[in-house]
């Protein structure tokens, strides 16, 4: 091989040295890039973190403020009464008769025959049985030995009931008779039930000469009413009794409670006929 020149040797030896400085200058450059991307990475991440932590403090602020607005909406709010409502059946399906006494000379009866009792008719009358017969209420007074009967209808399952004497005892017999001789059945009355027995209160009061006033007590209030009965014209003969009723509206007679005792009733006719 050929010697190389002084000159060949020389350019060999700017170009390795020109190659090392380019290197050098492209490894400083990318490392310099290289750290400014890990600089700008790393502030994003502190910025991200700084924005979270701050979320985190207005989350814990308002969770507070929160807190204390329930705590104060305890104190200030008031309890809640629950108010319980049961509406009652029409009809309970049984065959049955029940009397109550509303006042001492009004009485509250009410009643129901069951569907199977209502079939035993019908198998043993007829299917129109129903149409071809009333519902009447025979009203026994027990203590005075009478009884009387009043008609109803089918219309209604229950009745407000005048009687004429009161502290006696009472039942009500529930039946049906035919409505005409059409009807084709032999029994002019066909027994359905019989009601409880009850004693209607006293309507009288036995004053004696040493009263001067009564008390009287609503029921619904529960107040209790003092009034005086030495002014009463009724009263002068000491030790009879006395209507209470006519006491009543000489005792309130600037407040005309004449109609007071007025059990008029649509479902049940007039109480009084």
């Amino acid at each position: 091989m050929p010697r190389k020149t002084k000159e060949q040797n020389k350019l060999e030896k700017e170009t390795k040295e020109a190659k090392k400085i380019t290197k050098t200058k492209t490894t400083t450059s990318s490392k310099k890039s290289i750290a400014k991307k890990t600089k700008k990475i790393k502030n994003t991440n502190t910025k991200i973190e700084s924005a979270t932590q701050n979320i985190k403090k207005s989350t814990k602020k308002g969770t507070k403020k929160t807190n204390k607005g329930n705590t104060s909406n305890k104190k200030t709010s008031k309890k809640v009464e629950l108010v319980e409502y049961y509406d009652l059946p029409y009809r309970y399906n049984q065959t049955i008769v029940k009397v109550l006494a509303q006042t001492p000379t009004n009485l509250f009866i009410y009643w129901d025959i069951s569907d199977k009792d209502r079939k035993n008719f019908e198998e043993k009358y007829g299917k129109n049985f129903f149409e071809i017969t009333k519902p009447v209420l025979i009203v026994y007074n027990d203590t005075l030995g009478y009884n009387f009967e009043v008609e109803i209808n089918d219309f209604a399952n229950s009745w407000y009931l005048h009687v004429s004497d009161s502290k006696c005892d009472y039942r009500i017999e529930l039946g049906r008779r035919p409505i005409s001789e059409k009807a084709n059945i032999k029994d002019p009355y066909i027994y359905v039930s019989s009601s409880n027995k009850i004693e209607s209160p006293n309507d009288k009061i036995l004053f004696d000469s040493t009263q001067d006033f009564v008390f009287l007590k609503n029921v619904k209030t529960s107040i209790k009413t003092k009034k005086s009965i030495s002014n009463i014209s009724f009263l002068k003969n000491m030790g009879k009794f006395y209507d209470i009723y006519d006491l009543y509206k000489a005792l309130y007679n600037k407040e005309h409670v004449d109609n007071i005792y007025d059990f008029y009733n649509p479902s049940s006719g007039n109480p009084t006929s």
